[in-house]
């Protein structure tokens, strides 16, 4: 699409629409009050890199925030995460530029800005996979850094599964998590960890695409990089999220994912991994009436397993399993084993 070219004054805050003389937008019915939600957030209308023009916010967590934003190159939305991390950065006096809260926490956090760039970089380099959010962008300015991701119009997972009565069928659960899976399995050959897979991070955009959202918690686990944050999904979290004698790598997001597919499949959220160390009370699917072959319900249980050791090594073992693609066509589920 071509460049925007219009008044900056006259594009609406909200849904990048025009305002008339009045400062009311006929698109979207509102107002335009340029007004931030809290001192530590860009003021709508900022404008970075001379091309992107933010909107609203669109959410926070530990490690940064995102931006509803307007690509005046492209005439496009994007989404835009601002590294941001939580009890470490303020906002100048100009209201736009980052300043460290501490003299003492500077090194910590330029240290979790390279590891924000050397991610950024790497989820650059993973082009044209079908099952993640596209990263179009990253760049440095106001002493921080951004990356510029396509902005998905649709629903999540979870709001799904809720418009659906709280569970979904065997079949339409393993066809809606498999491109997620088939991207967590490439993001793992460039070294490259989820680590906050659930229904609430899967978009299931308007086109019926399945895209995995938010690398806030990402991680290169090949480079061991400690952050100033740890987002933790209780049921969705592995045991080694919580702890910090034990190792993450690739498995973490096959619990992950095996929780989400879980859940999906029953309605249940399984319980907290801290809680099954203990006893472990996680209920098999067949036990609440889903119909599940017995091979794959095995392996779903396998990726949830408590200790990493006892899991699944790779997604690609996973999704072998749960997709049946160690069998010959011949012992697929229906009807006994076949032999020639």
């Amino acid at each position: 699409m071509a460049r925007d070219t219009r008044n900056l004054n006259l594009i609406c805050p909200n849904c990048f629409g025009t305002l008339n003389v009045y400062g009311y937008c006929e698109n979207c019915r509102k107002y335009a009050i340029p007004v931030a939600p809290s001192a530590a957030v860009l003021p709508p209308r900022t404008i970075l890199q001379r091309r992107y023009f933010l909107g609203k916010t669109l959410g926070s967590g530990g490690f940064g925030i995102t931006y509803l934003a307007w690509d005046l190159e492209t005439s496009t939305k994007v989404a835009i995460k601002e590294f941001f991390p939580k009890g470490y950065a303020s906002r100048g006096t100009d209201s736009v530029c980052v300043t460290v809260s501490t003299q003492e926490g500077t090194p910590a956090f330029n240290h979790w800005l390279s590891a924000f760039l050397d991610e950024a970089q790497v989820l650059t380099n993973v082009v044209n996979m079908p099952g993640t959010v596209k990263i179009e962008d990253f760049f440095t300015t106001n002493h921080t850094a951004y990356i510029v991701m396509e902005y998905l119009e649709g629903i999540s997972l979870r709001q799904y599964i809720t418009q659906r009565g709280g569970r979904l069928p065997m079949k339409e659960t393993l066809n809606i998590m498999r491109p997620v899976l088939d991207a967590l399995l490439a993001l793992h050959q460039y070294g490259l960890i989820h680590k906050d897979i659930s229904p609430e991070n899967v978009q299931i955009v308007r086109n019926r695409e399945v895209k995995l959202m938010d690398f806030g918690a990402a991680s290169l686990y090949n480079k061991n990089v400690t952050k100033p944050y740890i987002i933790l999904k209780h049921g969705f979290s592995p045991i080694e999220l919580y702890r910090t004698d034990l190792k993450q790598g690739p498995y973490s997001d096959v619990y992950q994912a095996g929780a989400t597919i879980y859940n999906c499949l029953t309605g249940v959220i399984p319980p907290a991994a801290p809680n099954r160390l203990k006893k472990d009370l996680l209920v098999k699917p067949s036990a609440y009436g889903i119909h599940i072959p017995l091979v794959q319900e095995n392996a779903l249980m396998k990726s949830l397993k408590v200790n990493a050791r006892d899991r699944y090594d790779n997604m690609g073992e996973f999704i072998q399993m749960m997709y049946g693609e160690f069998m010959p066509p011949m012992l697929h589920f229906g009807g006994g084993v076949k032999t020639h």
